[in-house]
C-alpha cells in the first residue's frame, strides 16, 4: 500500500485511537495508517467494511467505559508495549435524551459523563508510562466548541463532558511536562459525521442552518479534524501543549 507522508510523523510509530469505528476516530486511523504509522484503533462498534485494509492497523472491540478494557488495549500494542501517540476520539451526543441540566435524567448525565470524560481520563493515565517509551509523546482528545461556549439549543450533559476534557488536558499538559508528554484538545465546530449525520436527513433545513451559522460556510468534515489532529501529534507542533485548537470554520469568532 501507498504511504502518504505526514510531516513531522515518522512512518513505524505507533498511535492508540478511540473512536475508531467512524467519523473523526476512523478518519485519524486512515490519515496516520497512510503515512505508515501502526494503529491500535478502538471502538465499542464494528470496524466499516473496509478499515483493515488501509494499513498497519489493529482493530479491538471494546467499551471504554470497562475498566478491564483498558488492560486489553494495552496488551494489544504491538512490539514492547511503547506509544508514540494517543487520540481520544471516542464520544456520544444523545440529542433525544440530552438536554437541559434541570430536565435531563441521572441515567443520562452519567452515561454521557462516564463515555465522553471518564474513559478519556482513564486511558489518559493508563498510557502515560507506553508514552514515557515512545518517541512522538503526544496525546490530542477531541472535544468541542460546545465545551468552549454555551449551545444554544441546549445538551448540557455533553458540553459539560466536553468541558472537562478541555480542562484535564490542560491539567496533563502540566503533569507530563517533564516527560515531555504534550496534551493538547482540538474543538470541532459542526462536523458532517456520523453521530449527527441522521439529523441533517431527517430535517435538511438543519444542515442550511448549520452551514449559514459558519463564516466559511459549510459543515466541518472527519478528515478536516483529522488533519488538525495530525498536526498536533506531530513534531511540528513539538512545542505546543496544553492549547484548544478550534476547527469551526470561524463559528466563535462572531457574535450572534
Amino acid at each position: 500500500m501507498s504511504t502518504a507522508a505526514i510531516p513531522g510523523i515518522q512512518p513505524g510509530q505507533t498511535a492508540l485511537v478511540t473512536g475508531a469505528g467512524g467519523g473523526i476516530g476512523e478518519a485519524t486511523v486512515r490519515l496516520l495508517a497512510r503515512a505508515g504509522v501502526r494503529v491500535v484503533a478502538v471502538d465499542v462498534k464494528e470496524p466499516v467494511p473496509d478499515l483493515l485494509g488501509a494499513g498497519d492497523i489493529a482493530f479491538l472491540q471494546e467499551d471504554l467505559t470497562d475498566p478491564e478494557a483498558i488492560r486489553r488495549i494495552l496488551a494489544a500494542i504491538p512490539g514492547d508495549g511503547a506509544l508514540d501517540y494517543v487520540v481520544n476520539a471516542a464520544g456520544v451526543a444523545w440529542f433525544e435524551r440530552d438536554g437541559s441540566a434541570l430536565d435531563i435524567g441521572e441515567d443520562v448525565w452519567e452515561s454521557v459523563m462516564s463515555i465522553n470524560f471518564g474513559a478519556m481520563r482513564r486511558l489518559s493515565v493508563a498510557t502515560v508510562e507506553p508514552l514515557r517509551r515512545g518517541t512522538g509523546r503526544s496525546m490530542v482528545h477531541v472535544a468541542s466548541i460546545a465545551g468552549l461556549r454555551s449551545m444554544d439549543s441546549p445538551l448540557d450533559a455533553y458540553q459539560v463532558s466536553k468541558a472537562a476534557v478541555i480542562s484535564l488536558s490542560r491539567a496533563l499538559c502540566l503533569d507530563l511536562a517533564a516527560d515531555r508528554i504534550r496534551s493538547n484538545t482540538v474543538c470541532p465546530g459542526a462536523v458532517l459525521s456520523p453521530m449527527i449525520e441522521y439529523l441533517y436527513d431527517e430535517d435538511p433545513s438543519r444542515r442550511t442552518r448549520m452551514e449559514d451559522k459558519t463564516p466559511l460556510g459549510r459543515l466541518g468534515t472527519p478528515a478536516d479534524m483529522a488533519d488538525a489532529i495530525a498536526f498536533l501529534l506531530s513534531a511540528r507542533a513539538s512545542f505546543i501543549t496544553g492549547i484548544d485548537l478550534v476547527v469551526d470554520g470561524g463559528w466563535i469568532a462572531q457574535i450572534r
